[in-house]
């Protein structure tokens, strides 16, 4: 089966921009991929949380991929030259949580998802994907820290006969 192309993509990307601020199905994070996936014609292998082809690298991640977390936390860290310091944590998957990716730069990534709060609605959010540290030109000092795993599938759409 083939891969999606980048417009086959972005119609995914548009289903799940469609419900940001939504329930969709069950309010389950896979509904909203697996709705998804039937509405724009996408094949779902019949493994559970399996979502495509496995793209083994981060930096070859497109918009539109899925990605399956497994008890995946990011801790952020902004530390400023007076040595204060803010931190934030974020958690996806316990155990596993699926997301639609829409964008990625560097370290980061932006996912459109549900069920990451109690109201279970769409949402889109950004967080590293990447243990990294940068320092700005004013000396803030930003650090990433990741832990856990994600899997990342190209979707696949029927052949062509």
């Amino acid at each position: 089966m083939p891969d999606v192309n980048a417009q086959q993509a972005q119609r995914l990307i548009s289903f799940a921009t469609g419900r940001l601020g939504r329930v969709e199905g069950n309010g389950e994070c896979w509904t909203l991929v697996n709705n998804g996936f039937q509405h724009v014609g996408f094949i779902k292998p019949a493994s559970t949380y399996v979502w495509g082809r496995v793209v083994a690298n981060l930096s070859d991640a497109q918009p539109g991929d899925v990605f399956q977390f497994t008890r995946f936390e990011v801790t952020r860290r902004v530390t400023q030259p007076d040595g204060s310091w803010e931190e934030q944590t974020i958690s996806r998957g316990a155990p596993r949580h699926t997301a639609i990716l829409e964008s990625v730069s560097g370290n980061m990534a932006t996912f459109l998802e549900s069920n990451v709060t109690d109201d279970q609605t769409g949402k889109r959010n950004a967080f590293g994907v990447r243990t990294a540290t940068t320092t700005d030109d004013s000396g803030v000092r930003t650090a990433i820290t990741v832990s856990g795993s994600f899997i990342i599938y190209r979707p696949q759409v029927a052949a062509n006969p």
